[in-house]
């Protein structure tokens, strides 16, 4: 049998990062298996649907390389993949589960549901239906049919018995039926809840394997009753943990900071994002933390994911992000830099690409080590890729260096402005700029620090930036002369 795996979200908001998990492990798992990722739209709930929102999950799952097997954008000729173009199929199991006495129409208006729950509350119960329509005669359901009175259907519960299912991340899970509410399979603008369509798909699918979060948990019980009902196998359930802030409460759905594209935004790479969020709730069994996504593939088990809620720490994910950047090969860094920008900051790409590929390089290459993600990228070069201008006389001092007169700086610039104007041609590497300044300051019988600050601040212009060895490598001869030249000029005309 082929495995075969689905994410089905609903379209009311972007994806979210714990269903970016949702989707990976079912990708994980399909992968492992030599089975097959679909993606279904389950749409039924008109009344909460964003437009866009199915639009934007494929784009960003795109983003993300988790591209499903089957679905929308790809399907597979047999049938439609979003649940509202599929209502005829739906009515035609409902009516069999009516017929076989397995679920039964339900009168009763929003009000009176409304004050039941209301009384129920008050007396501390479960709110839960009280089965009025369930006892109903054929010649009463019959009458309130013929008379136009609007109706639900509700799965018919069976009672005094015990519903059991085994789930791979929970192990054995039983229910007794009298806790299980006869849940609407269909409402009353003729759409199917969740419950009903989401089996009804699964089966015609082929679905081997359920793989979502925990909080449907308590709705698998209803579900496995469908499936007895229609003498359909159920699929394989694992429910896997919530994801949880440090503070141990759990991701809200409605704010942008638990938005996938908004980690994009930020500019993390697609292959620590993954790597990070495999990990949250599932152990590899190694002391090893990072894994291309083949090796996720081949290492990934459901049974060794944890039932407990799993912590998405921020901080952790950018540790995630710097090591990757750290590791990358700088062609290949660049080459997704500029994919970034160009999505997602379109001023600060042309302006890279009014500079040759090898600056760019150089740059990326000493900063790739002290950014986290990104969009840090640009604030931490504005003293490469801007104008000129003038350092404060104070940041080019600094007493615990003992340079505590301009007249010392400006000994120590003129040394490096002839340092360089002896050179024939740029610099190498940093290490030749080392090479070369360092014997220079010896002879000069400096420490190194009292010359290459003020050199460093009249590169730069800034407080905090790349050590002057690095500045100087990267601008090159031509620049690094230029803005020593217009320091100079500027604070000792």
């Amino acid at each position: 049998m082929t495995v075969i795996t689905r994410f089905a979200p609903s379209p009311t908001w972007y994806l979210h990062i714990w269903s970016l998990r949702t989707v990976l492990y079912n990708y994980l798992y399909a992968k492992k298996h030599n089975g097959k990722f679909m993606l279904r739209v389950e749409d039924t709930d008109r009344t909460r649907l964003v437009e866009g929102s199915i639009e934007n999950m494929i784009h960003v799952l795109a983003s993300v390389w988790l591209i499903p097997d089957e679905g929308p954008n790809n399907p597979w000729e047999k049938w439609p993949y979003y649940q509202s173009e599929r209502l005829e199929i739906y009515r035609k199991y409902i009516d069999e589960l009516i017929e076989k006495d397995k679920a039964y129409y339900c009168f009763c208006s929003s009000e009176r549901l409304d004050n039941l729950r209301t009384e129920q509350k008050e007396l501390w119960l479960a709110t839960k239906y009280d089965k009025l329509c369930r006892y109903l005669s054929d010649d009463e359901i019959q009458a309130k049919l013929e008379s136009w009175i609007p109706y639900t259907v509700r799965l018919k519960v069976p009672e005094a018995r015990k519903v059991i299912f085994y789930d791979t991340v929970k192990w054995k899970i039983e229910v007794d039926s009298k806790d299980i509410d006869e849940q609407v399979l269909l409402k009353s603008d003729g759409f199917p809840t969740y419950h009903l369509a989401n089996v009804v798909d699964d089966h015609l699918m082929w679905i081997t394997d359920v793989i979502r979060w925990d909080e449907w948990t308590p709705s698998t019980p209803k579900h496995v009753l469908m499936y007895e009902a229609f003498w359909w196998e159920a699929p394989v359930f694992s429910h896997i943990p919530l994801l949880l802030w440090s503070d141990k409460k759990k991701l809200s759905k409605r704010t942008w900071d638990v938005a996938v594209e908004q980690y994009l935004e930020k500019g993390y790479l697609t292959e620590a994002l993954i790597n990070y969020i495999a990990l949250l709730g599932w152990n590899p069994k190694t002391t090893d933390e990072f894994f291309t996504i083949n090796e996720l593939i081949e290492k990934f088990n459901l049974k060794q994911v944890h039932k407990s809620g799993a912590i998405f720490d921020v901080e952790r994910l950018d540790f995630f992000n710097s090591n990757y950047l750290k590791k990358s090969d700088i062609s290949d860094i660049y080459n997704k830099l500029l994919t970034y920008l160009k999505r997602y900051n379109s001023d600060f790409y042309d302006l890279l690409q009014s500079f040759p590929e090898e600056y760019n390089k150089k740059i990326l290459s000493e900063l790739k080590w002290r950014i986290k993600k990104f969009d840090e990228l640009q604030n931490l070069t504005t003293f490469f890729y801007g104008d000129a201008k003038n350092p404060s006389s104070d940041l080019l001092m600094n007493e615990k260096m003992k340079i505590t007169d301009l007249d010392i700086v400006k000994k120590w610039l003129e040394l490096t402005l002839n340092v360089l104007q002896s050179q024939s041609s740029d610099f190498e590497s940093v290490d030749d700029v080392k090479n070369v300044f360092v014997e220079k300051i010896k002879e000069a019988e400096m420490k190194n620090g009292q010359v290459l600050w003020p050199t460093r601040v009249a590169l730069s212009w800034e407080e905090f930036s790349p050590g002057a060895l690095e500045m100087m490598y990267i601008l090159g001869l031509d620049t690094s002369i230029k803005r020593l030249e217009n320091t100079l000029k500027t604070l000792w005309q």
